[in-house]
C-alpha cells in the first residue's frame, strides 16, 4: 500500500505545500497552454492552473487519486471544469496523439523512474506530446547525505492532524532507510488514530545524482535552458537539496 492510495491523507499531508502551486501556476501562463502534467495525483497543481484560466490535462496510474481528482473537477464551477480533464496512464508510455505546448512533471514525480531506461522512456514520451518549441519543466530532490543517516527505527517529523474522515486526531510520523548501491530512499509514513489503530503506506523514491541526471537529460534530447534551487529562481550551488529545470528538445 502507497500513500497514492489514501487521496484524503495526501491533501491533508501536503496542504500547507504552495509555493510549488504558485510556481506552475505562474510558468503555465509564462509558456503558455494547453498543458499536460504527467503524475497529476488529485489535481493539487492541475486545478489552481485551470481555475486560472489555462487548459490542462492531466494524466497519473494511480486510479485513487483519479477518482479523488475527478470528484473535485465535478464539484468546481463549468467554465472551470471544462478546462480541465484527466486519464489513467503511465508516463513513461503515454501517446496521446496530440501536442500541448507545455508538458510539466511537478512535485518530484521524476523519483517514481526507477532506471536509466524509464527516464528515458519518459523524455521520449515528453518530447512525443510537445509542440515545436515548447517546455518541459520539472522539480526533483537532489540527494541529502544528511537525511540518509537517519536512524531507520527512529520517528520523525511526527505531528498530529486531524482526520478529514472522522474528524478526530490523527498522529503521523516518517522512518526511511537509503540503499546506496540502488539510489533508492525507502520511506514509511505511519499513521494512528485515536482508538489506537495505525497503519502505514510507504514511498521508494529513486535518487538521481546531477551529472547523472544532466548524462540522461542530454542523451534525451533535451537541453537545459534554466534551472534553479528553489522555485523562487535561487541558484543552483553543490550544496543544493531542490532541482527546479527547463528543458527544450533539440528537434
Amino acid at each position: 500500500m502507497n500513500l497514492y492510495d489514501h487521496p484524503a491523507i495526501y491533501d491533508l499531508e501536503y496542504e500547507t505545500q504552495t509555493e510549488d502551486v504558485v510556481f506552475y501556476v505562474k510558468t503555465a501562463h509564462k509558456y503558455g497552454g494547453p498543458v499536460l502534467e504527467l503524475g497529476c495525483g488529485n489535481g493539487r497543481i492541475a486545478l489552481p492552473i485551470a481555475r486560472s484560466g489555462i487548459d490542462i490535462v492531466g494524466i497519473d496510474n494511480n486510479t485513487s487519486m483519479l477518482n479523488h481528482f475527478r470528484e473535485k473537477i465535478h464539484s468546481e464551477p463549468q467554465s472551470i471544469a471544462a478546462r480541465v480533464s484527466c486519464a489513467e496512464g503511465d508516463y513513461r508510455h503515454l501517446d496521446l496523439a496530440t501536442r500541448f505546448q507545455t508538458v510539466l512533471l511537478p512535485f518530484n514525480a521524476l523519483h517514481h523512474c526507477k532506471t536509466h531506461h524509464d527516464v528515458l522512456a519518459l523524455l521520449a514520451a515528453v518530447e512525443r506530446h510537445l509542440k515545436p518549441n515548447g517546455l518541459f519543466i520539472l522539480d526533483c530532490y537532489l540527494p541529502d547525505p544528511v537525511l540518509y543517516q537517519r536512524e531507520p527505527d527512529r520517528r520523525y517529523a511526527e505531528q498530529t492532524m486531524i482526520d478529514p474522515r472522522t474528524h478526530r486526531n490523527l498522529t503521523s510520523w516518517e522512518t526511511s532507510t537509503y540503499d546506496p548501491l540502488a539510489q533508492v530512499h525507502h520511506v514509511t509514513y505511519t499513521y494512528k488514530e485515536e482508538t489506537g489503530k495505525s497503519w502505514s503506506v510507504t514511498l521508494d523514491l529513486r535518487m538521481f545524482y546531477p551529472q547523472e541526471l544532466r548524462a540522461l537529460i542530454d542523451l534525451g534530447g533535451f537541453d537545459i535552458i534554466e534551472e534553479h534551487a528553489d522555485f523562487r529562481g535561487s541558484p543552483l550551488t553543490g550544496d543544493s537539496l531542490k532541482w527546479v529545470m527547463v528543458l527544450q528538445g533539440r528537434a
